[in-house]
């Protein structure tokens, strides 16, 4: 996303904009923060416009009970159109999934993650990752953890939000087993020409992706005396987790991808009524003030 806006296309954004959400971008202090909200907002809406037969300014949403949007049900049975959006630094996610109409709502959850330097993973393992996850993540060498972390922690916020639920679902209660998933190249299109400093980041149309990450739900036990040092001054619970039945787990469709070294993305999503193993998914990267000129 830019750290500013053109005024004829801050314009045309709010143009589509009620007068609630306006308002809910007016609030914010900062200048930059209104800016993002503003993007965020403009975005959603033109590329819903893409993908459905609604203008811009015409779509509207509803709120789930820890703030997750979604279309209204007759906008919905209109479009089938599921989604689900997540941003981190310049980087905005937007996750589109339209299916036949007459069809229910999935679940759709994205979450897109910066890979930080400086956040302390170890303290963090205990107290959010399951004990499969914490146990394969150590077993990596020191050097490949964080990635690791930051890879587990999107897929985690992914499905915490799919399933719409905040922090009211645990983070110990699933988790992911990478050493199932397959891996492949996902082709991000563009309109627009790959900025010179995005490609220094190491940044490429071609993406690693990979597909069918294994997802597991844990019955948890937790046991006080045992446990065992990490470091030199961590201690670390030990949590006896049993794994509980597949066949739910088994519905849901889970992704990851690296945009580059520093950003990484995650997708879940509940396909039981997706009969494939795999979905196929399609990528494009857009820019603010092109979507603006096309619905202005």
């Amino acid at each position: 996303m830019p750290s500013s806006l053109d005024d004829n296309v801050a314009m045309t954004i709010r143009g589509w904009l009620p007068q609630d959400e306006i308002d809910k971008v007016d609030r914010y202090i900062q200048q930059s923060a209104q800016v993002q909200g503003l993007m965020v907002r403009g975005y959603l809406r033109a590329i819903l416009s893409q993908h459905g037969t609604l203008k811009p300014n015409e779509w509207q949403f509803e709120y789930g009970e820890k703030g997750k949007p979604r279309l209204t049900p007759t906008q919905f049975a209109l479009s089938g159109i599921d989604f689900n959006l997540s941003h981190s630094g310049d980087w905005l996610l937007l996750a589109i999934y339209q299916q036949p109409l007459g069809m229910l709502p999935l679940e759709l959850g994205v979450d897109i993650e910066r890979c930080r330097s400086r956040t302390n993973i170890h303290s963090i393992l205990n107290h959010y990752f399951s004990e499969p996850e914490t146990a394969a993540l150590l077993a990596l060498p020191s050097e490949r953890q964080r990635d690791r972390f930051f890879d587990l922690w999107a897929l985690k916020e992914s499905y915490i939000k799919a399933k719409g639920l905040g922090l009211a679902l645990s983070l110990k209660s699933f988790g992911f087993d990478l050493s199932v998933m397959k891996q492949s190249t996902l082709i991000l299109q563009s309109s627009e020409k790959t900025p010179p400093e995005l490609q220094q980041t190491g940044f490429t149309e071609q993406m690693l992706f990979k597909q069918q990450v294994g997802l597991q739900f844990f019955a948890k036990q937790e046991s006080k005396s045992d446990n065992t040092k990490l470091g030199a001054d961590k201690p670390i619970g030990v949590t006896h987790a049993n794994v509980l039945s597949a066949s739910e787990a088994d519905t849901w469709h889970c992704a990851l991808g690296h945009l580059n070294d520093e950003y990484r993305f995650a997708i879940s999503i509940d396909g039981q009524a997706i009969v494939a193993d795999s979905i196929e998914y399609q990528a494009q990267m857009s820019c603010i003030n092109t979507l603006a000129l096309a619905y202005s």
